[in-house]
């Protein structure tokens, strides 16, 4: 459920949720054809012009997307991109429309965002933190300039900023007290684009991936053996932000590699760094896999299938089991959504 607000800096998400992204190309920051010549020249310094333009965006841009006719709030909202006075509520309108849409346009959403923030608006501004948190934004963005866009926004009336301003501290203060470390950093308590800046400095070559919450690399340049790592995500509804749920490194089998060799350097590997194995046996059986237990409640395993594949697979107990409910939770909606369209079209 997303919720609006009506305010004098326009229109606020307040909750954010959604399920698939699509790559989606920027939009058009111009005037509408049909804007006025009067408008399109800045004349509206006319506190009365202003007035009345500012009466007619309500109307036609951010009414109807507190409607949630989104189609008519984005044609609405274009006649007032460029306004001198109105642009920061029309594109902070913009963005919101974009998200809301069903699938979520966010690439559209982020370009509109941070043209608001650039005209100063709160909403923008907490918008773009939101997309850029998300690695949605094309401008990367650490996460001081996220923390001090959202600051801003909260000072401006934003309470929802808060939201993300307290996953921000969490982060922090997760990477001060985790003792587990991947590729020397606290892996679990990175934000998505943290994490994936993280693994492509460190040499990992980012793949396509099929699935949305799921990350893939070529690991050659960080582990020869491996055939690719994979990071899976939950994405929290309450904030809207990814967090890494599981991830890890595939060893597919190959002609000429001794699978039984490789099986042998893993679990030197991992025994000398993790000890004893907190369930199974090392070297795990065909088909079975061996686990250790991080004090932090981070679980390892070693897996060996029948075929041969081996995997390293690092993992996330509580966010795995959120994910999955999450995920069954989005389908359900989707299913009661084309219910809904099959019951009106028949």
């Amino acid at each position: 459920m997303t919720a609006l607000m009506l305010t004098g800096c326009g229109v606020a998400v307040l909750a954010l949720a959604g399920s698939r992204y699509p790559e989606a190309t920027a939009p058009r920051a111009t005037l509408s054809g049909a804007i006025s010549a009067t408008l399109e020249a800045g004349a509206a310094a006319d506190p009365r012009q202003l007035e009345e333009q500012t009466t007619e965006l309500v109307a036609q841009c951010e009414r109807p997307l507190l409607s949630n006719a989104l189609d008519t709030a984005i044609k609405g909202c274009a006649a007032f991109l460029d306004h001198p006075s109105l642009g920061a509520r029309a594109h902070a309108a913009s963005s919101s429309a974009y998200m809301l849409m069903e699938p979520n346009e966010v690439k559209k959403s982020a370009v509109h965002a941070e043209a608001a923030t650039r005209l100063g608006n709160p909403a923008g501004k907490y918008l773009w933190a939101y997309h850029g948190l998300n690695g949605e934004s094309a401008v990367q963005m650490d996460a001081e300039t996220a923390r001090r866009h959202l600051e801003e926004a909260q000072a401006a009336g934003m309470p929802k900023a808060g939201k993300l301003l307290a996953v921000l501290d969490e982060s922090d203060a997760c990477q001060e007290a985790s003792q587990f470390r991947l590729l020397d950093r606290p892996a679990f308590c990175l934000l998505r684009p943290q994490l994936d800046r993280w693994l492509k400095t460190s040499g990992m070559a980012p793949r396509p991936s099929r699935q949305v919450w799921t990350d893939e690399y070529n690991p050659a340049a960080v582990l020869p053996d491996a055939s690719s790592f994979e990071v899976s995500y939950d994405r929290d509804p309450s904030s809207g932000m990814y967090y890494p749920a599981a991830m890890g490194y595939r060893f597919a089998a190959r002609e000429g590699r001794s699978t039984t060799e490789l099986l042998a350097r893993l679990c030197r590997s991992l025994s000398n760094k993790y000890g004893t194995p907190s369930r199974g046996t090392l070297p795990p059986a065909p088909g079975s896999g061996t686990a250790w237990q991080m004090v932090e409640g981070l679980q390892i395993e070693l897996l060996r299938d029948a075929a041969g594949e081996l995997r390293v697979r690092y993992q996330h107990p509580k966010r795995v089991q959120a994910a999955l409910a999450h995920a069954e939770a989005l389908q359900t909606q989707r299913d009661e959504k084309r219910a809904e369209l099959t019951r009106r079209a028949l």
